[in-house]
């Protein structure tokens, strides 16, 4: 299988692959293996791509994980174009949005877009739900919180248009007042960008949050994603939260669940911290 395909060929088999797996006890690597056995290929240059889609598919289910894979390629023979047209759009998608391209630096002056209505709902009613339900995983509750608004009557629904109508107002405001960055505001942004790309993305240093300075409250202001690892990590061990039953899972304690953003005693998957930590890395 040409390298140029092993995305669209991983998307075709994961979604099964998952929906199989015993989420429990599985771990992306046992995951990946499984993958490679399928393909009959090493998959080690893909490990970061494989995780962040099984993240997605533990965020928002197998529907916006693998909304846009596609179906597994075609096996062409000869040399003739049509052997080659499914290799050439897959190369045009790369182009788009491979892992591995710049991305546009965007201004974080912008206004945040407005919420429609379902998110409006989810805001609303995801931390209940949790609350309510705390033993669902994460596609449980994204299944369940589309069934809700699906059934959900007109007059109900009405205040969740109310409050993206609202949020609509609250962008149109703030987009009034926007002052664009100016060209050489965003060169240095952009410089910024290009110096944590060559510097490698686990040594690239971040601005700490308020909130993770005061989690750590021992002057740190600046951490690279690999000392953050390992001290979060350090926490788990030294407080005892790793679920003795089953190690990959970690219960969140009244200090961690505030600065994450859960109830204390959530349970969550290990591997799915960085997740909860992207918020709190601020570029330098």
């Amino acid at each position: 299988m040409h390298v140029d395909n092993l995305e669209v060929a991983i998307n075709a088999h994961l979604p099964d692959i998952l929906r199989r797996a015993d989420l429990e006890k599985s771990t992306v690597k046992t995951l990946q293996k499984e993958l490679e056995s399928k393909l009959l290929m090493s998959l080690d240059t893909k490990k970061n791509y494989i995780r962040d889609q099984i993240e997605m598919y533990l965020k928002h289910g197998a529907r916006h994980a693998f909304a846009d894979s596609g179906e597994a390629p075609e096996q062409h023979g000869g040399a003739g174009k049509r052997g080659k047209a499914p290799r050439k759009r897959t190369v045009e998608k790369k182009k788009k949005s491979g892992r591995g391209k710049t991305k546009e630096v965007q201004d974080p002056t912008k206004p945040k877009g407005p919420k429609g209505p379902y998110m409006c709902f989810v805001g609303v009613r995801r931390p209940r739900l949790k609350q309510e339900k705390p033993t669902l995983s994460f596609p449980d509750i994204s299944r369940q919180l589309g069934l809700e608004w699906r059934s959900m009557n007109a007059e109900t629904k009405a205040k969740y248009v109310k409050m993206s109508e609202k949020d609509k107002t609250r962008y149109k405001n703030e987009l009034e007042k926007y002052v664009p960055l100016n060209d050489h505001e965003m060169e240095k942004l952009r410089e910024k960008q290009r110096e944590r790309k060559a510097a490698g993305g686990l040594q690239v240093m971040y601005k700490c949050s308020p909130e993770l300075a005061a989690f750590f409250n021992d002057g740190t202001v600046q951490i690279n994603r690999k000392e953050l690892t390992t001290r979060i990590w350090a926490y788990f061990k030294e407080k005892g939260l790793l679920d003795d039953s089953n190690r990959r899972y970690v219960f969140a304690d009244a200090k961690l669940a505030a600065f994450l953003g859960m109830q204390a005693g959530d349970r969550f998957l290990a591997f799915t911290i960085q997740r909860f930590l992207k918020p709190h890395l601020h570029p330098l």
